[in-house]
C-alpha cells in the first residue's frame, strides 16, 4: 500500500470536509442574521392579560449595600424586671412577668407603648404583625431603617393572655452594624413582579396591594456573624382575598425562600 498517497487522499477529503462545515455555518449565520425575531408580548401585557393588577409602587432609583451584622449577647444581670430572665445560648432574651401587664386601648397602640417602655433597644423594632388566634405580636428589627424580613436573629415577639395582659416577650438583636462601602443599584418593584410572574409565582385575577424595601438574611459569616441583602416584599392578594408575602433579592433579581434554611455560601 502506498502509505503516502493514502495520506494525500484523506488531508483532500478533510480539508474539502472542513471547507463543506464552514460554508454551511456561514450560511446558517447569514440567514439568522437575516431573520428579524418575531414580536412578543411584553410581561406588562402578559399580566394584563392574566388580570394582574398592581398598586402604585415605591421608588427604587437609591442604592444599597450589603450588611453586616453581629448577634447581640444577652445576660441576666443587664435586665431589671419583677419577674423571670432567661437568657437561651447567650443570645435570645426571655422575658416572663411575675405580674401581668395590662394593654390599654387600641392593640397596635398599646403595644407599641408596651415596648418603647420595657424592651431593651426598642426603638430597632418596627411592628410586622399582630396574631390575635395566637396572642402575640411579632416586631422585626430594622436595618438601615428598612426592616429586616423574618430573620431569627433579630425579632422581638410579645405575648398576652386571654385578658389582653402581657404575660412576657422574646428577644433577638444583632448590633454592631456594618454596611458594605459598595452601593449597589436595586432592581425596581416592578422588575420583582415580573421575576415572580416568570417562577410562576402569580396567580390569574390576582392583586399587587404592597411593595417594601427591607433586607434579608444572605448568608452566614461567621458563628454570630451574618450578611443581609436587600430585598423587595411583594404582597399578593389572590381572587379569593387571600394575602401572600413574597421576596426578591433586590440586587441579584431571584426569588427568596425565606420559610428555608438559606443555603447559600458567602462569596
Amino acid at each position: 500500500m502506498d502509505w503516502s498517497k493514502t495520506k494525500t487522499i484523506f488531508i483532500i477529503v478533510f480539508s474539502i470536509l472542513n471547507v463543506f462545515l464552514y460554508s454551511l455555518y456561514i450560511d446558517r449565520y447569514t440567514e439568522a442574521e437575516q431573520i428579524q425575531p418575531l414580536p412578543e408580548s411584553t410581561i406588562d401585557e402578559k399580566l394584563r392579560g392574566d388580570n394582574i393588577t398592581y398598586s402604585a409602587l415605591p421608588d427604587s432609583s437609591e442604592d444599597k449595600p450589603y450588611v453586616r451584622g453581629e448577634s447581640k449577647a444577652f445576660t441576666e444581670t443587664a435586665v431589671d424586671i419583677d419577674g423571670v430572665v432567661n437568657v437561651l445560648d447567650g443570645r435570645m432574651l426571655q422575658i416572663t412577668y411575675d405580674e401581668p401587664i395590662e394593654l390599654d386601648g387600641d392593640k397596635e397602640d398599646a403595644l407599641v407603648t408596651f415596648i418603647e417602655e420595657e424592651v431593651p433597644e426598642s426603638s430597632e423594632y418596627s411592628l410586622w404583625q399582630i396574631d390575635e388566634d395566637q396572642n402575640h405580636a411579632v416586631f422585626f428589627q430594622k436595618i438601615s431603617g428598612v426592616p429586616l424580613f423574618h430573620s431569627k436573629g433579630g425579632q422581638l415577639t410579645v405575648f398576652w393572655n386571654e385578658d389582653d395582659e402581657v404575660i412576657g416577650f422574646e428577644q433577638t438583636l444583632f448590633d454592631n452594624i456594618i454596611e458594605n462601602e459598595e452601593q449597589k443599584k436595586l432592581i425596581s418593584p416592578l422588575e420583582s413582579i415580573h421575576t415572580l410572574y416568570q417562577k410562576g409565582l402569580l396567580k390569574t385575577n390576582s392583586r399587587i396591594t404592597e411593595a417594601e424595601l427591607g433586607y434579608s438574611t444572605h448568608v452566614q459569616v461567621s458563628e454570630n456573624r451574618q450578611m443581609f441583602v436587600p430585598t423587595w416584599r411583594i404582597r399578593v392578594k389572590d381572587s379569593e382575598g387571600k394575602e401572600t408575602d413574597l421576596y426578591v433579592n433586590a440586587i441579584k433579581d431571584g426569588v427568596i425562600e425565606l420559610n428555608k434554611q438559606n443555603e447559600e455560601t458567602a462569596e
